[in-house]
This record gives structure tokens, C-alpha cells and sequence, in this order.
């Protein structure tokens, strides 16, 4: 089993989990992204082809050009971003569309573009014809422009108003200043006259400063370019083929990713165990005793599903095989053996791993019984064709003898003998079972049958699970891959241990890859 099983490398289990989810919902992904491509294609089919034109300026303030700056690249950053959005903001659209007129109409769209660290910033337009295009970038520069420059003249007439007060309030000092010296020449004392002259010197000074103040405003403001650099105006506009098919592979390639993120992650959070290994992880390094291919369409009904001895199910049959020589070892081939076969959940294939083990028993040579212990959902009478009743509640409360006639299944060894009763005797009424009567009665099977196969409820849905399978020699729990979820399994298994039964191992059923399909001792020994 090593050479086997070193075929398929080590992966990436989380690679090899997205690949099986892919592998099962591809096609429905690969459909949807069909459709949307197809939807794209008919809506987009008779588009024209349109024209860009583009345009690059430079932001040239305080603020933006301390870009390449490492303590000012974040202002920088939100400065530049701040004026991206103003440049495709609505409003600057309805400012564009105004000038445009009638034409605005064939305007499609406004982009920028700024390169890594730097106050640059590329404008591109779109429209359905060259003269448009070009129109509309040379009017979306001019306005954007206009509205820098006007945005700085207004913040310079902001500082310009409280100098022309502070102006005229030092004028008025100065000129009070100078009555006050020229009034006290005469009799005032040379002290007296040398202080007023230098009060009257430093309002002077200061009434300086507020002109230099005042006039290098208005000098700015007077030539203000709104601190933005026009590097290059409208360029010829270009011709972009429309291409309705591009359009829709584009739409097509990105459903497909979509979708394929989509069901990987849904899969993820629904938590279904797919591998062997999330199977391991989750029971806590049980050993996978194990695995039972998914069964060819024809052998899934209930009826088909018996398929040990059929030439046809070979492949089915398999895994049953190497489950009964991992159960011998299991077990150290103790005879007599009770097992009970359970599951956490409905459906995960307990019922026909129980049917089928215990057939392959029987052609091992070992007198063997299979006991239906599911009350709820008994249906081992469906895999044998037969309209017999389930005999359990009979046998455990002494209703019905052991030395009776029952159902057999011939085999070239030994007969299987099937616990059913074919003749639909009354059972008893359904009550909590005795711990003490499961175990009387699995003594009893014991001393008739070499080995007794039971199918047990799963763990998750009654309580006479833990009661059977306590009472068992060995349990075997069946997993089913992409139904099982970790946290059912993790529950089911925390039960049956604080109930102090042996777990024999795991069965592990619906194995769909190569790669999954190794079997009982023989992998552990190859893994070990």
C-alpha cells in the first residue's frame, strides 16, 4: 500500500478540498458565466465604436508636491485623491455637460489616472465622436483650472480683508501718533518727545508691513494660476473599436472567477467534510478502517446495494473487504464479535456498510447475523427484498426465540442469517432501552453467531445509539463525505467516548477521488 499510495503527492489539502468543489459545481459556475457572457454579448452587439482623447496636469501647491516627501506623502496622498474626485464628480459633470450643450449627450465617461508618487494626474475622455472628445477635455481643463484659480484668489481675498482693517486701524495710529508730536514739541520734555517719536516710528513699521502684506496678495492673486501645471492639453482623439465580444469574455471571465470563489467559500462555511485528511483532523486521528468508492448509478437503490458477491460491483465491493480484515485486526480477530455500525446523521451510508460487512463476513468464512437496530428508520428488509418486520424489540424483550427460522443469505462459505421477522408479529411498544437488556441480548447473538453485525441509529438523532453501540464490542462510525459536516462528526464522536464506548475506527463512505480511495490497515501501515 506504500507504493500506492506515494502515486498521489502530498498537496495542499485546502487546494485539493477547492479542487473537489470545483470538480462537483464547475459546470453550474462554467453555465452561469455562459449566460452572463451571452446576456453581455446580445445587449452590447450593435454598439459603435467611440473615441479618447486624454490630458495630463500637475498639482503644484504646497500640500501635493510633498508627494516625495516621507513625512508629507500621506497629506499628499488624501491631497491628490481629494482633487481626483472632483475632476469625476457630478458636479463637475453638470458644469461639463452645460458647456457642452446639446453634445453632452455623446459624453460616455471621465477617468484619472495618477502615477506612484507623484502630483501628476491623467485625464482621459470618452465620448461617441473625436471632435466631443477632444471638446470635452479641453473644457473639463479649462474648468477645472478656473476653479483652482478662483478657489485660491478666494482664499487670498480671505487674508486680504482683515489686513485692510488691520491697515486702516494702524493708519489712523500713525496719524494720531504724528498730531500728538507735532501738539507737544514745545513744551514737551526732550524724553517725553523721544518717546513719542519712536512710538510713532514703530506704528510707521508696522502700517509697512501691513502694505508689503497687502500687496504681495494682491500680487498673487492678481497672477494666480490655481497652482496647477497644465502639462499637456486634448490629445488627438483615438478610435476604440467597440467589441461586444470582448465585453462579454471580460463579464464571462469574471463570473467564472465569481463563482468559483463563491462556491469554494460556501462549501468552506458549510463546514462538509470532502477529504480524508479534514476527516482525520476532525475525529482526532481515529483510524480510517476504510473507504467505500460512491456506488455506480445502478447499485443506489436499496435493493442493488447488496454488493458483495456481485461480479458486477467489484469496485463497490472492495472496500468492504478490506473492512472486514481491518475489523479482524481491529479486534485481534475476537470471536464471538458484536459490532455496531453508526453514523452522526440520516444518510451517510451506515445501512448498507452494515449489509454488506456483514455479508462479507459470511464469505470469510465466519457465522455471522445482521440485526437492524435503527427503529426509526429500519430498512435493512429493503436491501434483502423482503417484507419481513424488524425482529429487534421482539428479540430484547424475549418475544421472539433465537433457535427459530430466520432469513438467510447463502454464500460459498457460511450463510448470513438476517434478524428479521418474516412474519410480522406484533413488536412490542417502543420504550427507552436498558443498558442491561441490549447487552443480555448481544450475549445471547454472541453465543449463537460468530460475529453480529448491528445497525444502529445515528448517534445525533435518538439516544438508543449510545446504548447500543456501549453495548457493542467494537463500534464503527460511518462518515460520508460532502454530506458529513466536521462539527456533526466532532459531536457524534465527544458522545460515544463520554459514554465509554470502543470505537474500532471509521468508514468512510462516497469516496469520489483516486487519491482517496486507499483502504483499512494497509494505509496506516503504509502511512506508519
Amino acid at each position: 500500500m506504500t507504493d500506492a499510495y506515494a502515486e498521489y503527492p502530498a498537496e495542499d489539502p485546502s487546494l485539493r478540498r477547492a479542487l473537489l468543489v470545483l470538480k462537483k459545481w464547475g459546470g453550474l459556475v462554467v453555465v452561469a458565466a455562459l449566460v452572463a457572457s451571452a446576456l453581455v454579448y446580445v445587449s452590447q452587439k450593435d454598439q459603435t465604436s467611440y473615441f479618447r482623447s486624454s490630458g495630463t496636469i500637475e498639482l503644484t501647491d504646497e500640500v501635493a508636491t510633498g508627494i516625495t516627501v516621507a513625512g508629507s506623502k500621506r497629506d499628499a496622498l488624501l491631497q491628490i485623491q481629494a482633487q481626483q474626485l472632483i475632476l469625476t464628480s457630478q458636479a463637475t459633470r453638470d458644469q461639463l455637460d452645460a458647456a457642452l450643450g446639446d453634445r453632452a449627450s455623446e459624453l460616455r465617461s471621465i477617468s484619472v489616472n495618477t502615477p506612484e508618487d507623484t502630483p501628476v494626474i491623467t485625464i482621459t475622455v470618452e465620448a461617441d465622436s473625436p471632435d466631443v472628445a477632444r471638446e470635452a477635455l479641453s473644457e473639463l481643463l479649462d474648468l477645472y483650472v478656473a476653479g483652482r484659480i478662483a478657489d485660491q484668489q478666494a482664499k487670498l481675498e480671505a487674508e486680504l480683508d482683515p489686513l485692510r482693517v488691520q491697515q486702516q486701524e494702524q493708519e489712523a495710529k500713525v496719524e494720531s501718533l504724528t498730531e500728538e508730536l507735532n501738539n507737544t514739541r514745545a513744551t514737551a520734555t526732550e524724553d517725553e518727545i523721544s518717546v513719542l517719536e519712536k512710538r510713532t516710528a514703530d506704528a510707521l513699521d508696522r502700517l509697512d508691513t501691513y502694505d508689503t502684506a497687502i500687496q504681495e496678495r494682491e500680487f498673487l492673486k492678481a497672477t494666480a494660476d490655481g497652482e496647477v501645471r497644465v502639462i499637456s492639453g486634448a490629445s488627438d482623439p483615438v478610435e476604440v473599436a467597440g467589441s461586444p465580444l470582448r465585453q462579454a469574455a471580460q463579464v464571462g471571465v469574471l463570473v467564472l472567477l465569481l463563482g468559483a470563489g463563491l462556491v469554494v467559500l460556501v462549501s468552506r462555511l458549510r463546514g462538509r467534510l470532502l477529504l480524508l485528511d479534514e476527516v482525520r483532523a476532525a475525529s482526532g486521528g481515529l483510524p480510517i478502517l476504510a473507504t467505500v468508492p460512491r456506488f455506480r448509478r445502478r447499485f443506489r437503490d436499496p435493493s442493488e446495494a447488496l454488493v458483495v458477491g456481485k461480479r458486477s460491483a467489484r469496485r463497490e465491493a472492495e472496500g468492504f473487504r478490506y473492512l472486514r480484515t481491518s475489523l479482524e485486526v481491529a479486534t485481534d480477530r475476537k470471536s464471538p464479535l458484536v459490532v455496531a455500525v453508526t453514523s452522526s446523521g440520516a444518510n451517510e451510508g451506515k445501512t448498507v456498510t452494515a449489509a454488506n460487512l456483514a455479508l462479507t463476513v459470511a464469505r470469510g468464512g465466519r457465522a455471522a447475523a445482521l440485526l437492524d437496530g435503527d427503529l426509526l428508520g429500519s430498512s435493512i428488509q429493503d436491501m434483502f427484498d423482503t417484507d419481513a418486520d424488524n425482529a429487534f424489540l421482539g428479540l430484547l424483550k424475549g418475544d421472539i426465540e433465537l433457535d427459530r427460522q430466520w432469513f438467510g443469505v447463502r454464500t460459498p462459505e457460511e450463510s448470513l442469517t438476517v434478524l428479521v421477522d418474516p412474519k410480522g408479529s406484533m413488536a412490542p411498544e417502543r420504550s427507552e432501552l436498558s443498558s442491561d437488556e441490549v447487552e443480555d441480548l448481544f450475549g445471547r447473538l454472541g453465543r449463537r453467531w460468530d460475529t453480529v453485525v448491528v445497525d444502529c441509529p445515528p448517534v445525533l438523532a435518538v439516544s438508543d445509539s449510545v446504548v447500543l453501540t456501549g453495548a457493542a464490542d467494537a463500534t464503527l462510525v460511518v462518515v460520508r463525505l460532502g454530506r458529513t459536516t466536521r462539527r456533526d462528526l466532532e459531536k457524534a464522536l465527544i458522545q460515544l467516548e463520554q459514554a465509554g464506548v470502543r470505537i474500532a475506527g471509521l468508514v468512510v463512505t462516497f469516496a469520489n477521488e483516486k487519491s482517496e480511495s486507499y483502504y483499512g490497515y494497509g494505509y496506516e501501515y503504509g502511512r506508519n
